[in-house]
C-alpha cells in the first residue's frame, strides 16, 4: 500500500486547503455555462417575442442600428444578451414618419 506522509501541516489545515480547492473548482464550473449561453443565438421570431414587437418592427430597428443582427447562412439571428442589453441602454419610442411634426 502506498503511504503519503505530510510533514509540517496538521490535519485541520489540510482539510481547509482541500475545501478551498473544491470551492474554487465549483465556482469555475458555475461560470462556464453562463459563457456558453451568451454565445447562443436566437431567431428573429424569438427576438421579436422577447421585445414584444412585430417582425416588421424588429426589421426596422435592425436597419436603423438599434439592434445588432448576425447573418449565418441565410438566417438572421440575434444574441439574447445583446437584445436585453439594448433595451436597457436605449429609449425606444415610436417613430413618426413623414410630414412636419410639431414645427
Amino acid at each position: 500500500m502506498n503511504e503519503i506522509l505530510l510533514n509540517g501541516i496538521n490535519v485541520n489545515e489540510l482539510l481547509d486547503k482541500i475545501g478551498q480547492l473544491i470551492e474554487s473548482k465549483i465556482g469555475q464550473n458555475n461560470n462556464q455555462p453562463q459563457r456558453q449561453n451568451q454565445s447562443k443565438f436566437i431567431s428573429r421570431k424569438e427576438a421579436a417575442k422577447l421585445l414584444q414587437i412585430s417582425l416588421p418592427t424588429l426589421n426596422e430597428w435592425t436597419k436603423e442600428g438599434l439592434l445588432n443582427s448576425y447573418q449565418i447562412g441565410t438566417r438572421v439571428l440575434y444574441k439574447p444578451h445583446e437584445v436585453e442589453q439594448s433595451l436597457t441602454q436605449r429609449n425606444f419610442t415610436k417613430f413618426k414618419k413623414g410630414g412636419n411634426h410639431g414645427a
